[in-house]
């Protein structure tokens, strides 16, 4: 493979802080060398036109659908999926449908996904079926390869199993990635408390369940020296709650779903089954809170949460509808979005979604310096485009985002030095 030459492009790195016109070189998959006239007389060139120079994106979230599933989201549909966002890394994330609870399983799917052109990593159900009740192999499933191990949506009721868990997972370095939900106050909820949830008398989740859950779970992780990720937090509550955990040394990270740093409860007034998350949409003073967590650095990630599904399952009253919306080819622009509103710099957006989760899992990737990976994406920051969920690579329609105008688009997706998408064709 000849080296490549990014040329006169707006060079981002998060990790360092660099933003700056520059050029990038590409050889044998990693990074060669960044600054001016370092191209070779034998190595391909690229103009990048001035557009965004970033690492590529990694994807904490995002789910696909049993193999026997008619239609469902495969491997290898959301890889496709995912390089037309920027992203070089995803993790696969554990469903009460695809549990991902035996090591078997996590090697079988790390196989499976050898040839796809992204990065894909497995996270392990922490929990048998993601119950609650009974344990999993957690060292084993560590010596498979699972990234971190997570709850799912189903957060841990009895105190004593958690606490096991926790220690359990303290004792391979493991992250456990614990929903912030007060098993009692979420249960069988289907939106935030508000007033016009009261109205349409739907059974609503207050934002105090957040608090309480992310106190019990820190104080759990400080007693067992346990390494805790709160999985999707969502409120001022919440946030407030990580940092007061911080503050007496818990080892406590945080991600954000890029649903709830956009949208908010206005969006899920309408009933629309395409809004019914999980989290709920939250209050607009949460989203704001959330946003300044992002430049504080409490919020350490934003994943896209994709959660694909049938149609039928989203096509019912809002109360009976499944929570979730295909959300990863529309990560990066509604992140970007957060840019153009002057709610956020270009570096603190990128940074949750780069290094942010790279420093986490100690993933080489997600920087732009020599030696490093060459995952990296090119963005034409300005370029106006519309979501249609008609037309989605993915291979469901559930969108929260369908018909939502966007600023900013992916012009080209390189992982391991290799061009895995490019918008031209």
């Amino acid at each position: 493979m000849s080296a490549i030459t990014i040329r006169n492009a707006r060079v981002v790195d998060p990790a360092s802080g660099r933003d700056e016109l520059a050029s990038l070189r590409v050889e044998n998959g990693l990074i060669a060398d960044i600054g001016d006239g370092i191209a070779q007389d034998e190595d391909h060139i690229i103009d990048a036109g001035g557009a965004i120079l970033a690492p590529a994106l990694i994807d904490l979230r995002a789910a696909i659908e049993p193999a026997f599933t008619p239609g469902g989201e495969t491997l290898d549909s959301l890889a496709r999926a995912a390089v037309t966002s920027g992203i070089g890394t995803m993790v696969i994330s554990p469903t009460s449908g695809m549990p991902m609870d035996q090591p078997e399983t996590i090697t079988s799917l790390r196989a499976a996904a050898l040839p796809l052109p992204v990065r894909a990593l497995f996270c392990g159900g922490a929990t048998m079926g993601l119950a609650g009740e009974t344990l999993s192999e957690l060292g084993l499933m560590a010596a498979s390869g699972a990234a971190f191990v997570s709850q799912g949506d189903c957060p841990i009721a009895d105190t004593v199993t958690l606490r096991n868990l926790l220690s359990y997972a303290s004792g391979f370095e493991l992250w456990v990635a614990c929903p912030p939900r007060d098993p009692g106050l979420s249960r069988q909820t289907v939106a935030t408390e508000s007033e016009a949830a009261a109205r349409f008398g739907l059974a609503t989740e207050p934002t105090v369940s957040e608090r309480m859950a992310i106190d019990r779970d820190a104080s759990l992780a400080e007693l067992t020296g346990a390494r805790l990720m709160i999985d999707r937090v969502s409120t001022r509550d919440g946030v407030e709650a990580i940092s007061r955990a911080r503050k007496r040394g818990i080892e406590i990270c945080a991600t954000a779903s890029i649903a709830s740093l956009v949208l908010n409860a206005v969006d899920a007034d309408g009933l629309d089954p395409a809004f019914r998350l999980s989290p709920p949409l939250r209050p607009e003073e949460d989203r704001q809170a959330l946003v300044a967590a992002i430049e504080n650095g409490i919020i350490n990630a934003v994943v896209s949460d994709h959660r694909p599904m049938d149609l039928d399952r989203k096509a019912q009253p809002f109360s009976d509808a499944a929570s979730g919306s295909i959300s990863i080819e529309t990560l990066l622009a509604a992140m970007l979005g957060l840019v153009h509103e002057e709610e956020l710099d270009l570096v603190s957006a990128l940074r949750p979604l780069t290094i942010g989760p790279a420093d986490l899992l100690g993933l080489p990737q997600g920087r732009l310096e020599t030696g490093a990976p060459a995952d990296l994406v090119l963005i034409d920051g300005d370029a106006p485009w519309v979501f249609d969920a008609g037309s989605s690579v993915s291979a469901r329609r559930n969108s929260a985002w369908h018909n939502r105008r966007f600023q900013g688009r992916v012009l080209m997706t390189m992982v391991d030095g290799g061009i895995v998408y490019n918008l031209k064709g």
